[in-house]
């Protein structure tokens, strides 16, 4: 598997765990979550950095939602937020964190 772009960033294919025609699943860097990941498809919405768009392009997040990560389930857009807001290379995850959880999911999507 080739090199994917993700908005601005260049994606290894260690992070892929899903691949279709149209569309790709990825591992998180940095998730707020265990078990986050992002999912990339066509979506007519607009969003932009006014929004919390902090990748050039539309895309979701899909995050798990399991107690007990969080007192108040809904603390979870307060933690997303203050978690990109931190988006340094500093803070994330190694490589080989990343493609251990993809290969993982990838068994799941098989």
């Amino acid at each position: 598997m080739a090199m994917l772009s993700f908005g601005q960033h260049i994606i290894k294919s260690s992070a892929v765990f899903l691949k279709t025609e149209w569309s790709f699943a990825l591992v998180n860097r940095k998730p707020v979550v265990p078990g986050r990941i992002l999912f990339r498809f066509t979506v007519m919405t607009g969003d932009r950095p006014e929004a919390g768009q902090t990748v050039k392009h539309v895309h979701v997040h899909l995050l798990p939602r399991k107690a007990p990560a969080l007192k108040k389930n809904d603390s979870i857009f307060d933690e997303k937020h203050d978690w990109e807001s931190e988006d340094v290379p500093t803070k994330w995850r190694s490589e080989e964190e990343m493609a251990k959880e993809a290969t993982e999911l990838r068994s799941l999507f098989s």
